[in-house]
């Protein structure tokens, strides 16, 4: 929508420029007048100003007049409110690339990407927006515009299939990139686009059936969350042990209750579980995995090392301040 009105815009300027030069050479023709004089009496009677301290006489100079009535006020009214959209439109929906300098194109390193406006993506931002993650929405549309705009969210309008899009957004220099259009078809095309671009971006997206999981793995995904199987499982939960559901739920969101957070330690040396402990850790430590083993409620004895990913389940606050005791100590990372 908002291409078209531009293309329209750009064609009835063309018009106009024909339509001033024409004017301005016939009046300088039929009324014998300079040319900066023809100029100014053809751009008066476009605009519909017309002052009358300079007006046709001749026969000829009166019909170029009548033409330019005819023909000029339409197409100059149709520009002025071709302006009058664009600068709503962009204004309103605060988008493409007036959105990201406005804001700050400094911000657009270690962001996510999210791809395709829905429920599922509005969780996703919401998610990430409380975790301090920077997002960038992309969608085709204005109308889904208006309202990632209204959500407080950065939005660029573009098709999930061209590289233009992706580079607006910055792809080269993003976090992850995460998909989930209604439209798997379209989610698998934008993840073999994303990883033409960046080989190295982490892409993660969702899927209905195991069919699709293998073919997103297949086309470049990095993680393919199983929606279907995750929320059938929950469901089932609610029936024989509703307060693991419960849990599970709750830990999903970041905001309240129980969360879970993984760290990564860069400089463990040769410290103990036990010391975390003394040194005020609460949060239950649920795995951590070495070399792509995992090794689940290790014990206190438990020996950590340099490059160890710890998962870690407590209350928010807990989890905030064990963060800030592991950063402290051990140059942690999440």
């Amino acid at each position: 929508m908002m291409g078209k009105t531009i293309n329209r815009f750009l064609l009835i300027v063309f018009a106009l420029i024909v339509l001033v030069g024409i004017g301005t050479c016939a009046f300088s023709i039929a009324e014998n007048l300079d040319p900066f004089d023809a100029f100014y009496l053809t751009v008066t009677i476009l605009s519909t100003v017309g002052f009358g301290d300079i007006t046709p006489k001749t026969f000829g100079g009166k019909l170029v007049y009548i033409g330019l009535v005819l023909t000029g006020i339409g197409v100059f009214g149709y520009a002025v409110s071709s302006v009058a959209t664009i600068m709503a439109e962009r204004s309103i929906f605060k988008m493409v690339k007036g959105v990201l300098l406005f804001r700050g194109d400094a911000k657009l390193r270690d962001h996510v990407i999210i791809v395709g406006w829905n429920e599922t993506t509005k969780s996703v931002c919401d998610e990430l927006r409380s975790n301090g993650c920077y997002v960038v929405v992309i969608v085709e549309d204005d109308a889904m515009a208006r309202e990632v705009s209204r959500s407080g969210y950065d939005v660029i309008v573009g098709s999930p299939l061209e590289p233009s899009t992706y580079q607006e957004a910055k792809i080269t220099s993003a976090r992850s990139a995460i998909l989930a259009m209604d439209d798997e078809s379209k989610n698998l095309m934008a993840i073999l686009r994303i990883r033409d671009l960046n080989r190295d971006l982490k892409i993660i997206t969702v899927c209905n059936n195991e069919f699709m999981k293998k073919l997103f793995y297949r086309a470049g995904a990095d993680e393919v969350v199983n929606t279907a199987d995750i929320s059938g499982r929950i469901l089932a939960s609610h029936v024989f042990e509703p307060v693991v559901a419960e849990i599970l739920e709750d830990m999903a969101e970041a905001e309240t209750g129980l969360d879970a957070e993984q760290v990564i330690f860069k400089s463990a040396g040769t410290t103990r579980i036990r010391e975390l402990r003394d040194l005020g850790f609460k949060s239950v430590i649920l795995l951590v995995i070495r070399d792509s083993q995992k090794i689940y409620y290790p014990g206190d004895d438990f020996e950590i090392k340099s490059g160890d990913i710890m998962v870690l389940i407590g209350l928010r606050e807990d989890l905030d301040s064990d963060k800030g005791i592991l950063e402290k100590h051990f140059g942690m990372t999440t």
